[in-house]
């Protein structure tokens, strides 16, 4: 598990499928990538607010999402 920023109600994605994919937390100013494996999570405050890039597209998120990326989709899957 990758986890970065404070451990409070964090935007949570894991990659479900096969492939390792480029997942981009964009907060504006700053922007922080991950590579993330099959089965791995990725964890990150997004307190005000920040877009989560996948595929070149962004899925507005928030602190408590859940995210998924699922086979054959071209942005993250919201599980909650």
């Amino acid at each position: 598990m990758i986890i970065a920023g404070p451990a409070h109600a964090l935007v949570k994605i894991t990659n479900e499928t096969e492939t390792t994919h480029a997942v981009t937390f964009d907060h504006g100013a700053q922007e922080n990538r991950h590579d993330l494996p099959p089965g791995e999570t990725v964890e990150e405050a997004c307190p005000n607010g920040c877009s989560v890039r996948y595929t070149g597209l962004d899925f507005a998120a928030v602190d408590g999402n859940e995210l998924a990326i699922v086979e054959g989709a071209r942005r993250p899957t919201l599980r909650n």
